[in-house]
């Protein structure tokens, strides 16, 4: 009698993913909505190129959190030092990608749970200055 084994492939938790996206998506809206002039553009579009870079990896749990976490590492001093081109509306990523590195429920059921509600508040507050029209006015 032969028995067959079967392997299922682990991927990054929903969670984790669900917090880089918004990493991803987070800084758009100010840059989309201000229409910034060509010399920014390049910029912002390289910066979320290097951001898509973790989500590429949801079918490597293990490499996940260290790219998310080098990225966030890399992103602080791009976020603050090319602030004056308008790359400080990066810097919320920042945080996202620390808690997507870090919000595995698989390995910390409890602060996962407080991660992924951390990353939700923060999305929402910032999503929500980017469109108040005190932003912008």
């Amino acid at each position: 009698m032969t028995t067959t084994r079967v392997t299922t492939r682990e991927y990054v938790h929903p969670w984790q993913f669900a917090l880089a996206v918004c990493a991803v998506v987070v800084p758009l809206p100010p840059v989309v909505i201000e229409r910034g002039g060509s010399f920014v553009l390049p910029f912002v579009a390289a910066t979320t190129a290097l951001l898509v870079v973790p989500l590429l990896l949801h079918a490597r749990p293990d490499v996940f959190p260290g790219v998310a976490a080098a990225l966030a590492a890399l992103l602080l001093p791009w976020s603050v030092f090319a602030s004056l081109v308008g790359m400080f509306v990066f810097f919320p990523s920042v945080p996202l990608l620390v808690l997507a590195a870090a919000a595995d429920p698989r390995r910390r059921p409890r602060a996962a749970r407080l991660m992924a509600a951390t990353g939700l508040v923060l999305t929402a507050s910032v999503m929500s200055s980017w469109w108040s029209p005190a932003y912008y006015g």
